[in-house]
């Protein structure tokens, strides 16, 4: 019998999705894999799906120690994590993935930007910015891309400037400043690495986001580019993986060019809300190839065996407080229609509560299966806004 006792830093969507893979594993082979989560929270959506909690702050250490000493691989759920911990307990023999040493240069965008100048990987032009001074539009001009290097996620930690009259929204952060790109379309690759030189890639899928949210609205899967283009993406993630030797499930965002140039815009070292999609539509979902690579075991198969569609449920404008769906079950319904509600009991503008993904014959039958279906579902807080 296989057995695993896997230590998750976080508690959040991912983690519970890996707790998930583990249990259909348990259910379907000669296993016995054992999940604890580490978070504030003891009803955290881990926990909600059997993940054992483990009291403690993924963001300053608090508790490392003690969800080590009853794992036997340490994995993330997000990227704000302790590092200098996550070190120290890989010095005293812990097993960590991805390793410390990755998340140092990873987990700091500044500093993963000039990783990938230090590798000679594409990415647009960017310098330093301090958190103290106004944007005046040099080197790059009107408009650019403001960065934080860390605490940015789901939109947070990026600003858009058009103009000088835009520093009254700039964010007051040390970071950088990104050259802004034009683009035909937003990218991402979900890659795998065992570790032992084993790395696979899955299909680019086409990512189109919220208007000035800079959140993920849907993804397409494939995303509709000519054959030459996902290939060249495919390489150019594996690429980035390998050049950084890196071991885990790893979410490479490119931006791709009207010229047809693939700059790399980011790159998440954990499971990735532009991966959901793979549970439905892969013959080996993200999550369970993350199983895989923490318990030592061969990486799946990346095959694609239907065309999909994924939108995430955020919370809607003007409402906030406990969580109120409507129109899940009656959308879950259908066989080819998978809703997935994070357990999240608080509800505000924006924030992802979930997600619905759509397998279908053709991308074009299953983008209008969400269309039909997308309208029927909502996620909000039980109060109005003032």
């Amino acid at each position: 019998m296989r057995m695993s006792r896997i230590g998750i830093i976080g508690g959040g969507q991912l983690a519970a999705m890996l707790v998930e893979a583990c249990n259909a594993a348990n259910a379907s082979e000669n296993s016995d894999h054992q999940v604890l989560v580490l978070d504030s929270d003891p009803n955290c959506p881990a926990t909600q799906v059997g993940g054992i909690h483990v009291m403690g702050k993924p963001a300053t250490g608090e508790g490392y120690s003690s969800l080590a000493a009853v794992s036997d691989v340490l994995t993330i759920d997000l990227e704000n994590v302790s590092v200098d911990d996550l070190s120290s307990l890989q010095t005293a023999g812990h097993t960590v993935v991805p390793a410390p040493a990755l998340l140092r240069r990873i987990t700091d965008k500044l500093e993963q930007k000039r990783w990938y100048t230090e590798l000679g990987l594409p990415t647009a032009e960017f310098i330093s910015h301090p958190a103290d001074q106004e944007i005046a539009g040099e080197p790059f001009g009107f408009p650019v891309v403001q960065k934080a290097a860390r605490g940015g996620y789901d939109g947070r930690g990026v600003c858009v400037l058009r103009s000088l009259e835009d520093n009254a929204e700039r964010l007051l952060v040390s970071g950088f400043l990104e050259r802004y790109i034009e683009r035909r379309m937003e990218i991402s690759v979900m890659v795998a690495a065992d570790g032992h030189g084993e790395v696979v890639s899955y299909q680019p899928v086409e990512m189109v986001f919220h208007e000035g949210g800079n959140v993920l609205d849907y993804l397409v899967a494939p995303a509709r580019l000519e054959a030459d283009l996902l290939t060249r993406a495919q390489e150019l993630a594996v690429t980035a993986i390998k050049a950084m030797e890196g071991q885990g499930i790893f979410g490479v965002e490119m931006f791709l060019t009207e010229e047809a140039a693939l700059l790399i815009n980011e790159i998440s070292p954990r499971t990735h809300n532009s991966g959901h999609y793979t549970t439905e539509a892969c013959r080996t979902s993200q999550f369970t190839q993350q199983l895989y690579i923490v318990t030592g075991r061969p990486l799946g198969s990346t095959e694609q065996l239907k065309p999909a569609v994924m939108f995430n449920l955020l919370g809607a404008d003007s409402f906030k407080g406990d969580a109120v769906v409507e129109g899940a079950a009656e959308a879950g319904s259908d066989p080819d229609v998978s809703v997935h509600l994070y357990g999240k009991s608080h509800c505000f503008p924006g924030r992802k509560m979930g997600h619905v993904t759509v397998v279908a014959d053709t991308v074009d039958a299953a983008l209008k299966k969400m269309d039909h279906i997308r309208p029927q579902i909502q996620v909000r807080g039980a109060d109005p806004i003032d």
